[in-house]
């Protein structure tokens, strides 16, 4: 009785802050700190949010994400990355799982992503679904591609777009249910060496469009501070960054205004 009831919940969830089956759910802990406002961004993490600011990362790195999504157990959401860095490009892989064994969705990546002179670089990705259901329900597999560029019309001011599953990728006959495809774009602006600002709108097929803002300011070389917001549902985001060595540490937490808050961490290992 217990886990029907928890896989209401999480379709109910699901519904409540209009997430799809098989969303591109966002991970990393820089880019939740500001509210998941991350499509201009050049980090480990871009490997989730757009595959071209993968492109200036010069060294080998490894990462790992959790969220306990709204403190509910089988509402968690973990996630894993490898980037390789070479001559013609940087190559990532990342895996994720969502859910518990009565209903759970897990994507495996396949990244590239290169610069182009100095001010354009581009992304792209292939990924593998899974969607799977308890009680003998079975499961599902189905295959996505995205693509991102970011654009830097000055040294302080840049624009990027991602779109994810252009093609729309059928997961099942019944309803005609699809993997949702989702646009997004947005500009970043540098006021200095410690503040950045990003404003971003993101667009899912028949849904309204979402609008977030975030901000970044690093108090000192080590130690950083985010915050961010976002519409349709709203949401409110605030995250600590610190840096040891080779080791990024990245902590958020988010806010909805019905569910509640939902904390995530993430840790990165650059091998310089």
């Amino acid at each position: 009785m217990r886990k029907t009831f928890t896989l209401i919940l999480i379709i109910t969830v699901i519904s409540m802050t209009s997430k799809a089956a098989n969303d591109n759910y966002p991970f990393g802990g820089r880019a939740a700190g500001m509210g998941n406002a991350s499509v201009t961004l050049y980090d480990f993490w871009a490997i989730s949010h757009n595959q071209a600011g993968l492109a200036r990362l010069e060294n080998m790195a490894a990462g790992v994400f959790f969220e306990n999504r709204f403190l509910v157990e089988e509402l968690s959401f973990g996630a894993g990355a490898f980037v390789l860095p070479t001559s013609s490009g940087v190559f990532g892989v990342s895996f994720t799982y969502f859910g518990f064994e009565l209903y759970n969705e897990t994507k495996v990546g396949v990244a590239y992503g290169r610069e182009f002179g100095e001010r354009f670089s581009t992304g792209i990705q292939l990924n593998y679904h899974n969607t799977g259901i308890g009680e003998d329900y079975g499961n599902k597999g189905n295959l996505t591609f995205e693509l991102g560029i970011i654009f830097h019309i000055s040294p302080e001011l840049s624009i990027g777009a991602h779109i994810f599953n252009p093609t729309r990728a059928k997961i099942g006959d019944f309803a005609d249910e699809r993997i949702p495809t989702i646009f997004k774009t947005g500009l970043a602006y540098e006021f200095s060496e410690r503040v950045m600002v990003i404003a971003e709108a993101e667009k899912s097929v028949n849904l309204d469009p979402v609008f977030k803002v975030g901000i970044e300011y690093r108090i000192s070389d080590p130690v950083y501070l985010r915050g961010g917001i976002g519409t349709n549902p709203m949401t409110n985001a605030f995250g600590f960054g610190l840096e040891v060595g080779n080791l990024n540490i990245d902590l958020a937490t988010s806010y909805h205004h019905i569910l509640g808050y939902s904390p995530q961490i993430s840790f990165v290992y650059h091998f310089k």
